[in-house]
């Protein structure tokens, strides 16, 4: 996992900084029946209080502030709107970036954003608030990624849970990131408000959702890494084309490429902008237990390309630039975070590139590498059935 360290803050320090892990302990206590315990190591130097937090926090009160001061820049191609409210009346914010005249002139392509569904999962809104920041700012590529994209943002899925200091559950005890198959209007509104939303742009002809992306934390890996879909007609159509043509050396026409590896160039693009992006932890799966969450429900509702980006709680491991091929252990802080938010944009700019036509994206792997064994498993069970169907027809 890397460096599992808390973060401090006090009078004296007025910025939250990683306790070292020379003042970290794990062990097993048999004093509480052979349990893990974490202890570490604090000298308080002055009777002021000093703050300890599981990661750098991101309050509900801290977000409504940003985004005060963000209206009051006046900018003309950003816009706040109030989507709904959360049971205990709290805003769910829904951000617009667009740099067109008209939202849907011309097909507009939109990059559809949500975050902290989890309300323990800070460093998401650190990530988010690193992806606004940049889409406002005078960046040429920022005002060229306004241009050909239309965003939408939901920054926080969650307020109830994040004002009330709870982990992963909603005020009602749900954890919202299983509800998007049935979500309430009551009981889980912002699921129910950015499910609707979602779909009625994906029926709107004039616009074209691109890219929707769920940002999370990450408690057991270190870096940042993407999960996202795998399509059982896609998959199954690779199967179907090398029974055809088995004794050929190659396809006749690049079916592959068609159907799978367009999902790569994302995390691709980002492991060449990012340090901390890891490939070895990017993954493509159909397990049982992510049914019901945001990247899985809306892949099958959507046309367009979903995704989970999961980063860090804690630190990234990197291999050191002298080209030794040492890896280090960094600690997250909160510049590091919004400076994954900056390379997310970038690779998104790269990524309308490639789509283009204008960029190439060299792929260091096939696509079946990022699926795990289970997956593949399952994929070649259910892909054989509906050849079967297929071939009987």
């Amino acid at each position: 996992m890397g460096i599992a360290a808390p973060v401090v803050k006090s009078n004296a320090n007025n910025s939250w900084a990683r306790i070292p892990s020379r003042h970290i302990y794990y062990y097993r206590s048999s004093q509480h029946n052979d349990r893990w315990i974490l202890s570490f190591a604090f000298i308080f130097e002055s009777s002021d209080p000093v703050q300890f937090a599981y990661c750098i926090p991101y309050t509900y009160g801290q977000m409504q502030s940003w985004l005060n001061e963000l209206e009051s820049r006046k900018y003309t191609f950003f816009h706040r709107d109030l989507l709904i409210h959360t049971v205990q009346k709290r805003r769910v914010d829904l951000i617009t970036i667009d740099g067109s005249s008209d939202t849907f002139q011309g097909s507009k392509k939109m990059i559809f954003l949500t975050a902290r569904v989890h309300p323990g999962e800070s460093p998401s809104s650190h990530v988010m608030h690193g992806i606004i920041e940049f889409l406002v700012s005078k960046d040429d590529r920022a005002q060229k990624l306004r241009k050909v994209y239309c965003f939408k943002i939901i920054p926080m899925l969650n307020p109830d849970g994040v004002y009330l200091g709870n982990y992963r559950c909603s005020l009602m005890g749900h954890d919202l990131n299983r509800m998007w198959r049935g979500p309430s209007e009551w009981a889980h509104p912002s699921i129910y408000a950015v499910k609707s939303l979602l779909t009625q742009y994906d029926n709107n002809p004039q616009a074209q959702t691109v890219i929707y992306v769920d940002l999370h934390a990450h408690s057991q890996k270190p870096n940042c890494f993407l999960y996202g879909n795998v399509s059982v007609t896609a998959v199954s159509l690779l199967f179907l084309f090398k029974k055809l043509f088995k004794n050929q050396k190659k396809f006749p026409f690049p079916v592959e490429e068609k159907s799978t590896s367009r999902q790569l160039w994302l995390p691709q693009l980002l492991s060449e902008l990012s340090e901390d992006y890891s490939l070895e932890f990017t993954q493509f799966n159909t397990d049982v237990e992510k049914a019901g969450t945001g990247r899985r429900t809306m892949g099958e509702l959507l046309s367009c390309l979903c995704y989970t980006l999961e980063v860090s709680f804690f630190s990234y491991r990197h291999v050191d630039s002298s080209g030794n091929g040492i890896q280090h252990c960094t600690p997250y802080l909160q510049y590091k975070y919004e400076a994954l938010g900056e390379a997310f944009c970038r690779a998104l700019l790269n990524f309308y590139e490639a789509d283009c036509g204008i960029r190439e994206v060299l792929l260091e792997r096939p696509f079946k590498t990022f699926l795990p064994a289970r997956a593949q498993k399952s994929l070649k069970k259910q892909a054989r059935k509906m050849i079967q169907t297929v071939m009987i027809k």
